[in-house]
């Protein structure tokens, strides 16, 4: 019996990871606009009224970090680390902090643009996505070879007429081949252009392809865009329309239609570079918000179960670390992780006997460790983490979890050396132990 009882628990542990959850709201409830995965652990997310905010516990808790960044709201966000981000606001700004967002420094700015997105992909490359200041002017397609010093239109960026850019509606494959969606603000209009280059921003060479679709009072906006590689992808519209292509964006035909859903605005998509060849779409019908999957390039579709909180917000920015692990950033300011927790795993398959907090590993360490725990019944379970004070510094866990033995990563990058305690809860029992921080 004890066999089969493990067995089954292991089928639902493996279950439990294919579902949306919602985590945590951020302070103030913002709509997050923007979302920058770094780690499991590591998470910045960037939204309206210039909140700016990182989480070191995969979004359990969050740390305001946007003093320097002016009035307005933010869109787009890309970190490398817990130290360094960039950040564009609603003015066409850039700014960049290299101390975890305690100052942030302006590296450009463009009167009349707007920022859709930044994609730093290490220290000194990075590439920038902003609205043209008018018909007949430039995207803002700019690109960095040294950190943002200095931000440098891309030769050749492509003149808009009657359009501008569109907040995340861009994916690339590495930092040669990107593809940028548009706005075509002709009332009713039935195209706009899909851009692309495969030489790079600073290659120069771009080209578009004009799409058809369905545009209304305020023209047919491209806002959505994913590839898993360089010939497939999908894009989505705000007039019901999901276009894809398997020749790298030159042309497109009709994707299948969405089960259940006839009239939508896709708000945001995310494709897999690994070979499961997935797709994400995150649509609104105009009262609820639903997320739908392919695996065969909008041949088919299989919608995925979000919780009450995502089917009210939305999830506006999805970004996926791993085919088991991701997450997404909502309207008023909710944060979604689809599989694991962050940083938590089952340890094993046994089914405990009773319920226990075991001694993290290492201890002292620096700036992580392994805590381990078990739990007999399934129950809420709460592990925090207090300063030598007894003020609670840090929520590591909180949610129902199932009967089995847990291992948590915690990461303590940004707290100062000392002493700490750690407390489990689940059901009536309560354990608390001591780990000490070296830096």
């Amino acid at each position: 019996m004890k066999k089969l009882f493990t067995v089954l628990l292991l089928m639902f542990a493996i279950n439990a990871k294919s579902q949306w959850v919602y985590v945590s709201t951020i302070t103030g409830s913002p709509n997050i606009n923007t979302i920058s995965v770094v780690n499991q652990s590591v998470i910045w997310v960037c939204g309206d009224n210039a909140q700016v905010l990182k989480s070191t516990n995969g979004g359990a808790n969050w740390l305001l970090r946007n003093t320097g960044i002016p009035a307005g709201n933010c869109y787009g966000i890309s970190a490398l680390d817990t130290s360094t981000c960039w950040v564009g606001t609603v003015n066409g700004s850039i700014y960049k902090t290299t101390n975890g967002g305690y100052n942030w420094t302006l590296q450009f700015s463009l009167a009349g643009s707007f920022s859709d997105g930044i994609k730093m992909f290490n220290q000194n490359y990075g590439i920038y996505y902003g609205d043209p200041t008018g018909s007949g002017q430039p995207y803002q397609l700019r690109f960095t070879t040294n950190g943002g010093t200095n931000w440098n239109l891309s030769p050749n960026a492509p003149i808009a007429t009657s359009e501008f850019g569109v907040i995340n509606a861009w994916d690339w494959i590495d930092t040669s081949r990107v593809w940028i969606g548009s706005a075509n603000t002709v009332a009713n209009a039935t195209t706009a252009k899909i851009y692309r280059t495969t030489v790079g921003f600073q290659g120069g060479v771009w080209s578009s392809a004009t799409v058809p679709g369905t545009g209304g009072a305020d023209g047919l906006y491209y806002q959505a865009i994913a590839f898993t590689d360089a010939n497939n992808g999908i894009a989505g519209s705000n007039g019901s329309d999901l276009k894809k292509t398997s020749d790298g964006g030159a042309t497109w035909s009709n994707a299948a239609a969405l089960p259940g859903v006839s009239l939508f605005a896709a708000i945001n998509m995310n494709g897999l570079k690994d070979g499961s060849n997935t797709i994400r779409v995150s649509v609104n019908d105009g009262t609820s918000n639903y997320i739908f999957k392919t695996t065969n390039n909008g041949t088919s579709w299989t919608q995925e179960t979000l919780p009450s909180q995502g089917t009210a917000n939305g999830l506006q920015h999805v970004e996926f670390i791993s085919s088991t692990l991701g997450f997404a950033g909502g309207n008023a300011g909710s944060f979604f992780r689809y599989g694991n927790p962050s940083g938590i795993n089952l340890a094993n398959n046994e089914v405990p006997s009773g319920y226990k907090l075991e001694q993290n590993y290492p201890n002292p360490f620096n700036p992580t460790t392994n805590i381990n725990f078990s739990i007999s019944s399934a129950s809420n379970v709460s592990l925090k983490v207090y300063d030598a004070m007894g003020r609670e510094v840090s929520t590591l866990v909180n949610e129902f979890k199932n009967t089995g033995n847990y291992s948590y990563e915690f990461n303590a990058s940004d707290f100062a050396s000392g002493i700490y305690y750690y407390t489990l809860t689940a059901g009536s029992f309560t354990q608390t132990k001591k780990l000490t921080l070296l830096k």
